[in-house]
């Protein structure tokens, strides 16, 4: 086992960066998260993280929205000086996917879709 070195006799072990595992050895070396049941690990250096981990640590730039990691070749949506997984961008009132060319409107770092948007600027602008 590339975990704990000791022999794997189990009916069942993991294969993780071309290495064998016992399923309670694949942990994330941050945050100790077993990976035995997760459909992705990743590896920098020899050690081994769970997504989550490894986008904090080793990712350039973070979607506004959900805050993890965006890969260098990953397609993205941008607003002002944020950037958005394409997922990601969507409506903060309805989670409406908004694509290139939809129109859309920001208040307080917040994506609205335009109908969403212009409710909220009425609102704002309505005597009382």
């Amino acid at each position: 086992c590339a975990g704990c070195g000791g022999k794997i006799s189990d009916r069942y072990y993991l294969l993780a960066v071309d290495k064998q595992w016992h399923m309670r050895c694949l942990k994330c070396c941050e945050c100790k998260l077993n990976l035995e049941s997760e459909l992705t690990c990743f590896s920098k250096d020899g050690s081994i993280y769970c997504k989550e981990d490894y986008y904090r640590r080793f990712s350039v730039q973070r979607c506004a929205r959900c805050h993890l990691g965006i890969s260098a070749s990953e397609m993205v949506m941008r607003a002002r000086d944020l950037v958005y997984h394409l997922n990601c961008f969507t409506c903060t009132t309805c989670n409406k996917m908004l694509t290139t060319g939809d129109h859309f409107g920001m208040k307080d770092n917040l994506v609205y879709c335009r109908l969403h948007f212009e409710t909220l600027i009425q609102g704002e602008y309505q005597v009382h």
